[in-house]
C-alpha cells in the first residue's frame, strides 16, 4: 500500500453548512473499515500504510474525534493553525455567523501525552503559493517555533488548501520540517492527502486509498479539487 494521508477536518454531530466535515459515527465507521481491511495506520517515519490527519485544530477534535481514536487505539496527526490556538475561528467565513473555537494548549498537551502528534498548518491558514517570500517564511517558521516551544517538537507541515509549489517546498525544507502534506506523493515533503468529507462512504474511501478503479479515482480527486476551490474563496474574500 502506498503511504498516503487520509485527511479529516471538522468532526461534529451537528449539521454544518460546508462540505469539509464528518460525523463522529462516520469517523468510527471509517476506522473500523481500516481495521477490518488490514490497512495499517502509521506515522510518516514508519513503514507503508495510512497516515490519519486532521487539519485546522478545532476544539471539535478534542470533543468528538479524540475519544474515538482512543477507543480504537489509533494514532493521528493534528495540524494546528498556530495563530489561532486557544482562540475562536475568524479566518474562515461561516454561513451561520457562528465562530468555532480552536484547541487550547492544555488540550493539546493532554492529547500529546496519550499519543496524538501535532504539526503545523501555518500561522494563519493562507494559500502559501500566493504570499510574498517574507510572509511565506513567517507562516512556516513562526508556527513551527511556537509549537516546538510549547510541546517540544513540530516535524510536519500540512499545506493549506493542498497548495504547494517549488518555492513553498524549498521554504518548508529550509524551515526544518521532516515531512510535508500535500502534493503528488513523489517526495517526503509532498505526501499525498486524500480528503474525506461528509459525502464519503466506505466505497469512496476504498477508491481513495487504493486509487482504483482509475476512472472512479479520477472522479474522487476532482470532487476534492472542487471543494478546495470553494474553501479557498474564504481567504480571497477576507484578503488573506
Amino acid at each position: 500500500m502506498q503511504k498516503k494521508a487520509i485527511q479529516f477536518h471538522r468532526i461534529t454531530p451537528d449539521l454544518q453548512f460546508c462540505g469539509t466535515w464528518n460525523t463522529p459515527a462516520q469517523l468510527e465507521r471509517f476506522l473500523c473499515f481500516f481495521r477490518d481491511n488490514d490497512m495499517p495506520v502509521v506515522l510518516p517515519e514508519e513503514g507503508p500504510g495510512l497516515i490519519i490527519t486532521f487539519d485546522d485544530g478545532e476544539r471539535s477534535f478534542y470533543d468528538y474525534a479524540f475519544p474515538i481514536l482512543k477507543q480504537y487505539r489509533t494514532r493521528a496527526i493534528v495540524f494546528l493553525i498556530a495563530g489561532y490556538i486557544g482562540k475562536e475561528n475568524t479566518w474562515d467565513i461561516s454561513l451561520t455567523g457562528r465562530r468555532v473555537p480552536h484547541l487550547t494548549w492544555d488540550q493539546i498537551c493532554e492529547m500529546k501525552e496519550w499519543g496524538i502528534t501535532f504539526g503545523s498548518h501555518t500561522m494563519t491558514h493562507r494559500n502559501l503559493t500566493r504570499v510574498s517570500d517574507k510572509v511565506l517564511e513567517w507562516e512556516l517558521n513562526a508556527s513551527k517555533q511556537m509549537i516546538t516551544d510549547k510541546i517540544g517538537e513540530c516535524r510536519y507541515v500540512s499545506y493549506p488548501f493542498n497548495r504547494v509549489n517549488a518555492q513553498v517546498l524549498r521554504s518548508a525544507r529550509e524551515a526544518g520540517y521532516c515531512y510535508g502534506f500535500g502534493g503528488d506523493g513523489t517526495d517526503r515533503m509532498l505526501v499525498k492527502k486524500e480528503a474525506v468529507y461528509i459525502t464519503d462512504t466506505r466505497q469512496s474511501l476504498r477508491v481513495k486509498v487504493y486509487e482504483e478503479p482509475p476512472l472512479l479515482y479520477w472522479y474522487e480527486r476532482k470532487k476534492q479539487q472542487i471543494i478546495n476551490m470553494f474553501t479557498i474563496t474564504t481567504m480571497v474574500m477576507k484578503g488573506l
